[in-house]
């Protein structure tokens, strides 16, 4: 049944995207290959037109591009976890998804600490055969590695209650959302319905925050948005946190051809109608991410998660289940509608923002830290607030650097930050929610890559 379900949804795509882009919608695949390049020098990724863009196929491309010989890389190394996968501290999935692979990138930014770096050689196993498909660095004392070692100094005087706070204000909002809508449903309030929406929107944003971490149970509220926390965890922190705005980056190729945010030819519909039709997408983003995923998470329990609301709502009001799955569908849709918006204008696209085609740094400025900031502009009137940052994809550059760091303590390490960036003179973008909306589209109707190298490091914007 999850077959027939992935395979009519797969055509229904195909015959819409054909409709954006020339596409054989007798073939799985669009080729847009043609359409954009790297300016890093990344191999076009195999599987990356893949028309349905889930994360397995993903992964299955990043093994074929690697050089990892079926096992890990990590900088010019290969190594056997296979006997670390069941003792690994962060639980299974990273290790046992990642097979294949290089995972130089996640390696260095999911671990704050040397005693991961100390394990390595116990599962040494040869050289890489082949050069890496990525070009960052990160040296000793380049800007990454040197802001780590800064961070971790700052973490060890940190209280934890910004920590507890986070976990309230996320458990907090799953209960609104829970009772909002066994209210919608009982008072068949459409009102309530919207509501109950918003919450489930600002609900999946603060998911996010931990599904970015060790295994715990909070990742799976991230679930109840129909949308799959370990799904997310490859498009959302094994692509798009490593690779941010590249041909790699798995959030920008998924939204093609709807959205093209890449520099490059582009259709009048993509450049300036896109804004008429992207409600229609937003709205379809968490049924279509369910659909997609299903043949990968069907003997997933967390596949059921999204219906327990809905079952709860008919068990409780006595309502028809018809009308039961309408408002379900509704909230859904909100929901759906409210986290697209938010997270397409978060922080990524904007035109003075770094997309791959753009004019690159200099070779020995290619530092990943530095490339970050290149690639994310946070929001001036985001930053400051715990609830904004938790559900609204705050303080985005400290999210980005040290991805499993809880969003509650973000904001006590700017102080640290700031003087590390003004230290290697890296610029940090900083602007307003409104002027990254207005650039959003500023940047769909761009088809020509900057040709302006970004700020070197040769002295401080800030």
């Amino acid at each position: 049944m999850t077959v027939f379900i992935n395979d009519v949804f797969t055509k229904v795509v195909r015959l819409i995207c054909s409709l954006f882009y020339h596409v054989d919608v007798n073939s799985f695949d669009m080729d847009m290959s043609k359409v954009f390049k790297s300016s890093l020098g990344i191999k076009y990724p195999s599987m990356r037109d893949h028309v349905l863009h889930s994360g397995i196929k993903w992964l299955e491309g990043r093994s074929d591009d690697d050089g990892a010989e079926g096992l890990w890389r990590i900088h010019d190394n290969l190594y056997d976890l296979t006997n670390f996968i069941k003792t690994h501290p962060g639980g299974r999935d990273w290790i046992e998804l990642t097979k294949g692979t290089d995972i130089t990138e996640a390696f260095e930014s999911h671990h704050l600490s040397d005693k991961a770096e100390q394990l390595l050689p116990k599962y040494y196993v040869r050289k890489a055969r082949t050069k890496r498909n990525f070009p960052w660095t990160f040296h000793e004392d380049g800007f990454y590695k040197s802001l780590k070692r800064n961070i971790v100094k700052e973490l060890e005087r940190l209280p934890q209650k910004s920590i507890t706070k986070s976990k309230v204000l996320t458990d907090s909002l799953m209960v609104f959302y829970f009772s909002l809508f066994l209210i919608s449903v009982y008072f068949k309030s459409f009102l309530c319905g919207i509501l109950s929406g918003l919450c489930l929107g600002l609900l999946t944003v603060a998911a996010h925050n931990y599904f970015h971490q060790k295994d715990n149970f909070r990742r799976f509220y991230f679930d109840f948005s129909m949308m799959c926390s370990r799904e997310w965890r490859i498009s959302h922190v094994l692509s798009h946190h490593m690779y941010t705005n590249t041909i790699s980056d798995l959030e920008v190729s998924t939204v093609e051809p709807f959205f093209q945010y890449l520099p490059g030819e582009k259709t009048f519909m993509v450049k300036y109608v896109s804004w008429i039709y992207g409600p229609l997408v937003y709205a379809l983003l968490f049924i279509g991410s369910y659909l997609k995923t299903i043949p990968y998470n069907s003997s997933k329990l967390s596949i059921l998660l999204p219906y327990s609301p809905l079952l709860l709502s008919w068990i409780l009001t006595s309502q028809p289940i018809l009308y039961c799955i309408m408002m379900f569908i509704w909230i859904i849709t909100i929901a759906s509608i409210h986290f697209s918006i938010v997270g397409l204008n978060a922080a990524h696209h904007h035109p003075d923002i770094f997309h791959d085609g753009d004019a690159i740094r200099p070779t020995s400025e290619l530092d990943w830290g530095v490339f970050q900031l290149d690639a994310v502009m946070d929001r001036k009137d985001i930053t400051g607030s715990h609830f904004l940052v938790l559900t609204n994809f705050g303080d985005h550059a400290l999210h980005h650097l040290f991805p499993t760091l809880d969003h509650g303590i973000l904001n006590d390490l700017y102080p640290v930050f700031i003087k590390t960036c003004k230290e290697f003179g890296v610029d940090w973008k900083l602007e307003s929610q409104l002027e990254l909306m207005k650039g959003q589209y500023r940047q769909l109707a761009r088809d020509q890559p900057n040709k302006k190298i970004p700020k070197t490091m040769l002295k401080t914007s800030l």
